[in-house]
């Protein structure tokens, strides 16, 4: 028995179905899950197939892009270098000048924008206007162990473990092969890969109070001899207090 609500499934389905058609894209894939248990409740991509069809037009619409394809996260994974200047005073209680929406690196000719330009903005508006610029200038004060840490911590470049064939354990290069816009790049989700489901479990370790679970999508095994329920969560690690996470 699986952990999946044949509900929530049916509305997950039909609602990144129609994303994909309306951003015109080549596929599109989604995940319902509990943050306090890591059950998957719901797990869907499109384009799609019938498996009562003994005739698949396209192998790789089997794919579970969820787990199977790893991107860019960008903007998405901004969400821990801003968890971790929280924790900095220094960084907390700063405003950043946004230099109207266009920077160039130090010491580099690497010019980053902004969607929209701003001038100073504190540390909440940096995530609410998701500020390329604010969030390599306040990593910049982190230092770039601290961000390989805390990215790794939370389990980016990790298989999460779930209990189905063909993940992938998506990319975080080793420090030594940064280069010098290497931990600008990556606090905005460039020069890193994940996988949705990896994403997923980060976002729902804030949401459970600082827990990074291992997904689950079985949930009761049942057979002529034995009845099995897996109802255990299972904390990787513990990836921030509470108070971090309010």
């Amino acid at each position: 028995y699986l952990t999946i609500d044949i509900n929530l499934q049916s509305i997950l389905f039909e609602a990144i179905k129609k994303g994909q058609v309306v951003s015109s894209a080549e596929s599109a894939n989604g995940i319902i899950l509990d943050p306090y248990t890591g059950e998957i409740l719901a797990l869907a991509g499109t384009p799609s197939f019938n498996p009562n069809n003994q005739v698949i037009e396209n192998l790789k619409n089997l794919k579970n892009k969820t787990i199977s394809e790893q991107y860019e996260p960008g903007s998405t994974l901004k969400v821990i270098p801003i968890l971790n200047a929280i924790l900095m005073e220094e960084i907390n209680s700063t405003t950043f000048d946004c230099e109207d929406g266009e920077y160039y690196l130090p010491e580099t000719k690497v010019l980053i924008h902004d969607h929209e330009p701003n001038k100073h903005l504190s540390l909440e508006e940096i995530l609410i206007y998701s500020s390329n610029i604010g969030i390599a200038k306040l990593s910049s004060i982190i230092g770039k162990e601290k961000t390989f840490n805390s990215l790794k911590k939370f389990g980016v470049g990790t298989k999460t473990g779930i209990e189905l064939p063909g993940e992938e354990r998506g990319m975080l290069r080793p420090l030594k092969s940064w280069s010098k816009i290497s931990q600008s790049m990556v606090s905005i989700g460039q020069e890193v890969s994940t996988t949705n489901l990896q994403l997923s479990m980060i976002y729902a370790s804030i949401a459970n109070g600082g827990y990074l679970l291992k997904p689950k999508i079985i949930k009761r095994i049942d057979s002529i001899s034995e009845n099995i329920i897996l109802d255990k969560i299972e904390v990787v690690r513990r990836v921030m207090n509470k108070n971090e996470s309010d």
